[in-house]
């Protein structure tokens, strides 16, 4: 063909010279290509290898938190078997002790009784005391047209004095650190403001208690003068069944002052 020349034996040399050449170049490429694909592999395979690792040392925690638990039961079981024979002990001793325990409690309900912490009933007086409605009809002094502090201490002085088991005066029980004293337009009983109609009711024997209003000076003069003097509104009724209630204040003493012996 025109145009080409032959080829010489330095071309044939050169041509062999190139193939010899690329040769450990695709022996290398080869390598890496096969270190690639085990760096990969390792890759994929170690979160496997961390994750059994893991899940090994949760599942040890684990088991320790159970023994731990197991451990502390066993211990509260014991607790728990010693503090029933303690409180077996206990019982035992309350048992031979059951006598003493029934004084105690006989005991208990009279001083709770006498202090009046508990709400009684039983036969007794009632006795209802009002202001005058209408003082200026008979152009009346207003201070003695209504009922004061000390009207109701005379009246319930007197049924202390008749034997009077329990008192209360406007629903309030009265006990020995009870007082009724005036406050403003209303009298004041215990802690409890009190107003007209006042109702005192008195737990005893009706007949004694009726008699005594009349045997002292202070409540007879009361009920035979003032009343009908001002046009106080006054009843007293027998009742064979009242209801007191408890008394609900504080009984310890604000104040104490000793006796001048002299």
């Amino acid at each position: 063909m025109r145009g080409a020349a032959p080829r010489t034996e330095s071309d044939r040399r050169g041509t062999a010279s190139a193939r010899g050449t690329r040769g450990p170049y695709v022996l290398y490429a080869a390598v890496m290509v096969v270190l690639g694909f085990s760096l990969v592999a390792a890759i994929r395979a170690a979160p496997t290898t961390a994750g059994t690792v893991s899940a090994g040392d949760r599942q040890e925690e684990l088991i320790q938190v159970i023994q731990d638990l197991e451990a502390r039961r066993d211990s509260l079981e014991q607790s728990l078997a010693s503090l029933r024979l303690e409180i077996a002990g206990l019982d035992r001793r309350a048992a031979s002790s059951k006598g003493l325990a029934a004084e105690f409690a006989v005991q208990t309900e009279r001083l709770s009784m006498a202090a009046g912490l508990l709400p009684v009933e039983g036969p007794g007086l009632q006795i209802t005391i009002a202001d005058n409605p209408r003082p200026q009809e008979r152009d009346l002094d207003a201070e003695g047209a209504i009922v004061h502090d000390y009207d109701l201490r005379a009246l319930v002085n007197a049924l202390w004095l008749g034997g009077a088991e329990a008192v209360s005066v406007g629903g309030e029980r009265l006990t020995q650190f009870s007082a009724i004293r005036c406050v403003g337009a209303t009298i004041l009983v215990n802690t409890t403001r009190v107003a007209s109609p006042f109702v005192i009711e008195a737990i005893g024997d009706p007949e004694i208690l009726g008699a005594a209003l009349q045997a002292e000076p202070e409540s007879r003069a009361l009920i035979t003068d003032y009343v009908k003097r001002y046009g106080l509104k006054l009843s007293v009724q027998k009742s064979q069944r009242l209801e007191i209630p408890a008394y609900r204040g504080r009984l310890a003493p604000r104040e104490l002052k000793p006796v001048d012996e002299t």
